[in-house]
């Protein structure tokens, strides 16, 4: 099987455009000394400005980084370094035994994934938080705040509505600002997220009339629903507590049954606000024909789990967290990754218009929905001045207009069709990559 490791796939691990130019500077052999792999790892030791040799490692079949360099990015610019090295140089590295500072991380790792494991045994087990009277007292409190969050925030949804959208476009940062640290600080953050896509909105040119009222169409529907938690649907109500920002317990989707399948990492954005990024990975199943939705949270300089690859894929297990939508997930199991190769036809999206249905019943389920993602074979075409994405049928869906990678594309994608991924936010395609045999190309990585 040939290695799933392109330079494109490693710089999409990068946790930021300064790791990833300064771990190219480092992918030489002239760089490192002691290259090595075995079945699960590779290694490298690379001469810093200190007397010994930063010690750099990556577990394969995570991946995961480990370096003995004082930088606090993960992973840093020596393992991105060695990885590219690894990508495009393999013979470079000789087969060989482990050295004892690679064994001793490897077993370390293996140690703290069976720590993991009995924690989700014990979730799927249902035994009890140890003290479960003051988890109720926590959660109690917490809702009473939540409550009056909404309470405050329909109040002023409803002056800014009275005021007008042209009044609303007029208030500068600060105002919206304001409203929003008044929802973090009643421990509603997805309120929060509301109020700034509001704002957005209202700044977004033209055409910002109608996102500004669909926000507060989507807004003030959460806030009727969060109102109302104990006599909706449990389902419903759940996918009502994420909306708010209520955390869902990942011991608690593991505890769910798993979905087996071959699972496409199609592809990965990332979005920043204030010191927190949030990245989401869209995974498709091979056979099932299932979407899952992998969410990713770091703040300042954490990192980022490096483990889900874009354009890779793999053979393992999914389990969704519940809810009436049922797409975000968590991965449960996974094989070690391999190239994602051309997805098979007809396991997908087969039309625009048999996509769009499959986003208009999500909708239904889940009405502030932001982004649904697409996996098409399609070619791009111009429509007037705007490029988009046609499919066999001539049905076409519009790239947005901000799309920084257009000439990329239509370099690959412009004469024959192709598998393309793409996240779909209601109004335009956001595309994230081609998928197959002869492109294998990642896009988009940073939402605009």
């Amino acid at each position: 099987m040939s290695s799933p490791w392109t330079q494109d796939r490693v710089l999409a691990l990068a946790p930021d455009s300064a790791s990833a130019s300064a771990g190219q500077g480092l992918a030489s052999r002239s760089k490192w000394s002691s290259l090595g792999q075995s079945d699960r790892a590779v290694w490298g030791l690379c001469q810093g400005s200190g007397k010994s040799p930063y010690q750099t490692r990556v577990d394969l079949s995570e991946p995961a980084f480990k370096c003995s360099c004082p930088s606090r990015k993960f992973p840093c610019k020596h393992g991105i370094g060695l990885m590219l090295m690894f990508a495009k140089e393999a013979k470079a590295f000789a087969a060989a035994a482990e050295p004892g500072w690679v064994t001793d991380w490897l077993a370390s790792r293996t140690e703290r994934s069976e720590k993991k494991a009995e924690r989700a045994e014990k979730a799927a087990s249902g035994e009890p938080p140890s003290d479960p009277e003051a988890a109720a007292k926590r959660a109690a409190q917490r809702m009473a705040r939540v409550s009056d969050g909404i309470a405050e925030c329909q109040v002023w949804l409803h002056d800014l509505i009275r005021r007008g959208l042209a009044d609303a476009q007029r208030e500068d940062t600060k105002f919206w600002d304001r409203a929003a640290s008044r929802m973090v600080d009643a421990q509603a953050p997805g309120l929060a997220t509301s109020i700034r896509r509001l704002h957005a909105a209202t700044v977004s040119g033209e055409g910002w009339q109608l996102r500004a009222a669909d926000q507060i169409g989507r807004l003030a529907m959460l806030l009727a629903a969060g109102s109302r938690l104990d006599s909706i649907p449990p389902e419903f109500a759940l996918d009502v507590r994420a909306a708010l920002g209520f955390t869902q317990s990942k011991d608690e989707a593991l505890a769910q049954p798993g979905l087996a399948d071959t699972w496409l990492v199609a592809g990965q954005i990332i979005e920043e606000e204030d010191r927190l990024r949030a990245r989401r990975s869209w995974l498709f199943g091979e056979n099932s024909g299932r979407r899952a939705l992998v969410l990713d949270y770091a703040a300042g300089p954490a990192p980022l789990d490096p483990s889900i690859v874009a354009g890779t894929k793999f053979e393992g297990e999914v389990c969704f967290y519940p809810g009436s939508l049922g797409v975000r997930a968590i991965v449960k199991t996974k094989s070690a990754l391999s190239p994602v190769g051309m997805p098979k036809s007809g396991a997908f999206d087969s039309s625009v218009d048999t996509f769009l249905r499959g986003f208009a019943s999500a909708l239904a389920k889940q009405p502030w929905l932001n982004a649904w993602p697409l996996l098409l074979h399609a070619r791009l075409a111009r429509q007037g001045d705007r490029w988009c994405v046609r499919d066999e049928s001539g049905e076409s869906l519009p790239i947005a207009p901000t799309y920084p990678a257009i000439w990329s594309l239509a370099s690959i994608a412009a004469d024959d069709p192709v598998w393309l991924s793409a996240e779909w936010n209601g109004e335009f395609l956001i595309p994230l990559a081609v998928l197959g045999k002869e492109f294998d190309q990642l896009f988009h990585r940073w939402a605009a």
